[in-house]
């Protein structure tokens, strides 16, 4: 099941949204050379999603919105910096980017493996991705009211071979968003120490996973283009109905 791009704004619009994104931009800070408090002043950034209410305080970078979600005209002072896309064919140059923002948007789209393309493609050689996708342990996955509940969550395992598959070397991962969906209506501090408490007492069952990854320059096994990936089943007819075989034809 996938959401609607106004219900994930929704969402981070809320006091709730506000207190999660917060999280997650204290994990970036920790994890990222290019989305935390101090950007590269020459990077070239691309996000890819929902990322603005992640980038809170620094300079909005071009975004991409897949159409599986839709799109928001999102403003900046430069002018509208998003734009709906072809989740597998990105109107942006290859190794444009050095870094790349992905959050939600890889759970949602059909064509996933052609998505990570594309990411490989946009990235520069000595590029970073980040990508942040709910966690399948995790009891966000099963929040169907939040953006973490739609789509297809993933386990750490599977995210590391799709990645793989796609040309990216994964460097890091951590998990988090320890704090369970049902503690959204207690007090901030509270929901805080909890979230705290959570990375030492359950560990394994952070609400999203965030990936840091970077493009391999040489891939051994290109993936196909996505028309060619699907087998088709082979049959032979062996008289087709109505015709002749060469025996009858002399008869």
């Amino acid at each position: 099941m996938s959401t609607d791009i106004t219900d994930i704004e929704g969402f981070y619009g809320a006091g709730p949204g506000q207190l999660v994104a917060g999280y997650i931009r204290d994990e970036l800070a920790h994890l990222s050379r290019f989305w935390g408090a101090a950007v590269p002043v020459h990077a070239d950034r691309l996000a890819v999603g929902f990322p603005f209410v992640l980038l809170a305080g620094q300079p909005l970078p071009p975004v991409l919105m897949p159409a599986e979600t839709g799109a928001l005209a999102w403003p900046s002072e430069t002018g509208i910096i998003a734009a709906a896309i072809d989740s597998a064919a990105w109107p942006v140059a290859s190794e444009s980017a050095d870094g790349l923002l992905v959050v939600h948007a890889l759970e949602h789209v059909r064509d996933q493996q052609g998505f990570l393309q594309e990411c490989w493609r946009a990235l520069a050689g000595s590029g970073e991705l980040i990508m942040i996708v709910p966690h399948r342990r995790g009891l966000w996955a099963r929040a169907d009211k939040t953006p973490f509940g739609q789509g297809r969550p993933f386990s750490r395992r599977q995210i590391i071979r799709q990645l793989g598959h796609a040309g990216f070397a994964v460097e890091k991962t951590r998990q988090a968003l320890f704090l369970p969906p049902v503690c959204l209506r207690l007090p901030a501090g509270l929901q805080g120490k909890i979230d705290r408490a959570g990375r030492w007492l359950w560990p394994v069952f952070g609400g999203i996973l965030i990936i840091r990854a970077t493009k391999k320059l040489y891939s051994a096994h290109p993936q196909a283009h996505p028309a060619l990936r699907h087998r088709l089943r082979q049959f032979i007819v062996r008289q087709p109905a109505g015709a002749l075989s060469p025996k009858e034809r002399h008869e």
